[in-house]
């Protein structure tokens, strides 16, 4: 429960700058989190990583889009949509832009807790290889 809570105030620190940041360091939770599981554990190394990930990813992919979504409600509608407009070369509404980006939080979080809950398998396999 206590590496849950710190994955979710370092997801929600690691999102305020966007999305992209908190997909990379859930490989830095995940890492860190099946490693520790591994070594406390008395389960198999891969299956002590995934019941750790399992437990943290909850808490990091909420503090990851609660950062995200605060930094987009700071940036406001208004310049996501003239910023969509810019790249894409036509007109997007401030609303059209939101939903977007309420898509794109969702798939980021699905993202972020299979990598976790993956990378966490792993270095817990790993570490009880060595």
């Amino acid at each position: 429960m206590v590496w849950g809570g710190i994955g979710g105030v370092v997801g929600l620190l690691a999102s305020l700058p966007g999305s992209l940041i908190g997909i990379l360091v859930s490989v830095f939770i995940g890492f860190s989190c099946g490693r520790r599981a591994a070594a406390a554990g008395k389960r198999s190394g891969a299956l002590s990583g995934l019941i750790g990930g399992a437990v943290a990813a909850p808490g990091y992919v909420l503090g990851s889009t609660l950062g995200a979504l605060l930094a987009a409600r700071l940036i406001g509608a208004a310049e996501i949509a003239a910023t969509l407009s810019e790249i894409l070369g036509t007109r997007v509404s401030g609303d059209l832009a939101w939903t977007y980006f309420l898509v794109s939080l969702i798939l980021s979080a699905i993202l972020e807790a299979v990598i976790l809950v993956s990378v966490s398998s792993a270095a817990g396999a790993w570490t009880k290889r060595e």
